[in-house]
């Protein structure tokens, strides 16, 4: 709605109107509808790159955003091509230490991974990293969603100890800034309960998606997140031989992320994917043979 009166009053391409859709964009995306994000992404790029010049920074910010959602709908190759031009420019105009810059080298490293470029990931994401812990605080949020996304990459690369260790840094930094109690805290106890659930830690992982169960279920409960929380619980109890504790959790958490499957980023669907993994192995531990046999096939 202020969109359409900024842009009547004002004109498509004053800057207020071209903040409001960018802005817009970004409400798409949170509630996980990427194309129209896109949409409205790339409209807002366009006119900006056309009014302002590609190296302003609303361009810049633009570019970025664009490239996220790619990523967010699993065009790999185009995210990884906007994010390799936009670091350039910033890397020329800003330089290569300049907290912008950080965080497209951040977003590239992520472009890497999400295509199994691991050799390239680990590189970008190692320099990224040794400029945030000498320039800025440990408990930056620019370091902190670099260790974060590095844990999630090495998590996917199936070096679970690596994981562990970058995820545990992660939910210690978190639980000092923001306290016990926040959604980044419990995505990051999530991070390191998927970390622990991937090396058998079953009981150093029930804790901590207990505590994220509890909470999602209360702050969030139709989110996906939700779901993934007790897919987690479930794994850990079934890892405990719980059974028929673990099935109802399970079961629960992997259908109410494959009902909310269009609201997950493609990266982030690694979770579903894990969780009827976890059904396959949960059955077969308990000898239900066909139950098994059939979650296989899904």
């Amino acid at each position: 709605m202020l969109g359409t009166i900024k842009r009547r009053v004002l004109g498509t391409e004053h800057p207020d109107t071209l903040t409001s859709m960018s802005n817009l964009a970004a409400v798409y995306r949170g509630q996980g509808k990427y194309a129209q994000a896109k949409a409205l992404h790339s409209q807002t790029l366009e006119i900006r790159r056309r009014v302002l010049g590609p190296e302003h920074p609303d361009t810049l910010y633009s570019m970025n955003n664009l490239a996220n959602i790619h990523e967010a709908e699993g065009e790999y190759a185009e995210a990884e091509a906007l994010h390799s031009q936009t670091l350039k420019i910033k890397r020329r105009v800003l330089g290569s230490e300049h907290p912008s810059t950080l965080l497209s080298m951040e977003n590239l490293a992520c472009a890497y991974s999400d295509q199994s470029k691991y050799a390239q990931a680990e590189a970008l994401f190692g320099q990224t990293l040794g400029i945030e812990r000498r320039l800025l605080s440990p408990e930056s949020h620019f370091t902190l969603n670099t260790l974060s996304d590095t844990a999630f990459m090495y998590q996917r690369e199936r070096k679970y100890a690596l994981a562990e260790t970058y995820a545990a840094e992660v939910l210690s930094a978190w639980q000092r800034a923001l306290g016990p109690a926040s959604e980044v805290t419990m995505g990051a106890a999530s991070d390191l309960a998927l970390a622990y659930l991937s090396q058998g830690k079953f009981v150093e992982s029930e804790p901590l998606a207990h505590e994220a169960v509890e909470f999602e279920r209360q702050k969030q409960p139709e989110d996906w997140q939700r779901f993934r929380a007790e897919s987690s619980l479930g794994a850990s109890l079934a890892g405990q031989k719980r059974y028929d504790e673990a099935e109802p959790l399970l079961l629960e958490g992997y259908r109410g992320m494959l009902a909310r499957k269009e609201r997950i980023a493609v990266p982030e669907r690694y979770h579903l994917d894990r969780a009827r993994e976890w059904i396959v192995q949960f059955y077969q531990a308990w000898d239900k043979v066909e139950k098994a046999a059939e979650w296989k096939k899904k």
